[in-house]
């Protein structure tokens, strides 16, 4: 039970952050009574036994490791890296962070920067296939390196990620029940992979698909559909950046193509607010014309009007994870994929079809 249940576990159940669990963990003597007792009334309640490797970790030399994500800048992912710095305060690790701004070609110099550097492991999220094959040649394989938020990446490394593929299947499939039939899907990249629909529908069958959080979503989307006799339809699939201008933007190119639809789910909640805003200011309702979900269930989606219904993620729980795979492999202890759930929050920008 103790190995099943973490500090992010305790953190939720407390009400508290993890921060102030692993103060209490650690007999911090700052800490409020207050919040000290509600700390261990939840870890008596869960049953939770403190990582031991958080105060040795002879596997991670000078406790210090790397990070690369694709971006900073984004909702999803520095809320990913505010996780992963609590992660490391737990754990006694320091963390250099590596950005590549949505850039592979900057990513692969950052890979080689990384291996070059004085750090005793990485946690690294791709933000395309292009470097899967760079690893292998840079860091040894007793290297501690985990992939996060990415699915079969690099076979022989641990992967934590989302259940892309369930997020893509709830969001398409509560449009089905609302009565809606004709779904658009718009799929976010960080670069433009592909040049055309064909081209991206033809690389879902690839092994190297789970690098797309987007082509995992669509997934979830065609496997909802065949559940209704409903074919993909490439004419409804449409590819946005992640930022609320792309998805603006973007959403006025899909208009501009005249094809009906009744519904829109976007990649994140950016893009889907960007989308919103572009059916405002073409007299479109939401939700009543047009039903719309975004990703992620960020700030996005409760600023925006109406609040959009979205996809909840766990980025606390992504980021703690993937230090606790990182700390285990430096310990030489087996260490397995991790998936990690979502669900679906409904707001008030998705209602049934008239």
């Amino acid at each position: 039970m103790g190995k099943s249940v973490t500090i992010v576990d305790i953190a939720k159940a407390a009400g508290v952050s993890i921060a102030t669990v692993s103060r209490v963990v650690n007999n911090n003597p700052s800490v409020d009574e207050t919040l000290v007792e509600r700390v261990r009334k939840a870890i008596d309640e869960l049953k939770y036994v403190p990582n031991l490797h958080a105060r040795s970790m002879k596997g991670i030399r000078g406790k210090t490791i790397g990070l690369i994500i694709p971006s900073t800048h984004d909702n999803f992912f520095s809320n990913v890296l505010e996780g992963i710095l609590k992660a490391a305060e737990y754990f006694s690790l320091r963390v250099v962070v590596y950005s590549c701004h949505g850039d592979a070609a900057l990513e692969e110099q950052l890979l080689r920067s990384a291996a070059l550097a004085e750090i005793s492991g990485l946690v690294y999220c791709p933000s395309s296939e292009n470097n899967a094959e760079l690893l292998g040649s840079l860091f040894p394989t007793n290297f501690p390196l985990v992939i996060m938020y990415r699915r079969n990446y690099v076979p022989q490394l641990p992967h934590i990620h989302h259940d892309n593929i369930k997020g893509g299947y709830l969001a398409t499939k509560y449009l089905l029940r609302q009565g809606r039939r004709e779904i658009a899907f718009f799929a976010g990249f960080w670069q433009t992979p592909f040049t055309n629909i064909t081209d991206m529908l033809a690389f879902m069958d690839n092994p190297k698909r789970g690098c797309y959080s987007s082509l995992d979503r669509l997934e979830g989307y065609r496997r909802a559909l065949e559940e209704h006799s409903l074919s993909l339809d490439p004419t409804l699939i449409f590819t946005t950046g992640s930022d609320f201008t792309s998805g603006y933007e973007r959403t006025k190119d899909f208009l501009s193509t005249l094809r009906n639809f009744d519904s829109i789910i976007c990649f994140n909640d950016s893009v889907a607010a960007g989308a919103l805003q572009t059916l405002r200011e073409e007299n479109i309702s939401v939700p009543e014309e047009v039903s719309l979900i975004g990703f992620d269930d960020s700030v996005y989606a409760t600023i925006a009007r109406p609040q959009l219904t979205s996809i909840r993620q766990e980025p606390d729980t992504l980021a703690f994870g993937a230090i606790e795979m990182l700390v285990d492999a430096a310990e030489g202890l087996s260490v397995e994929d991790r998936v990690v759930d979502v669900r679906l929050v409904i707001r008030n920008s998705t209602s049934m079809k008239k």
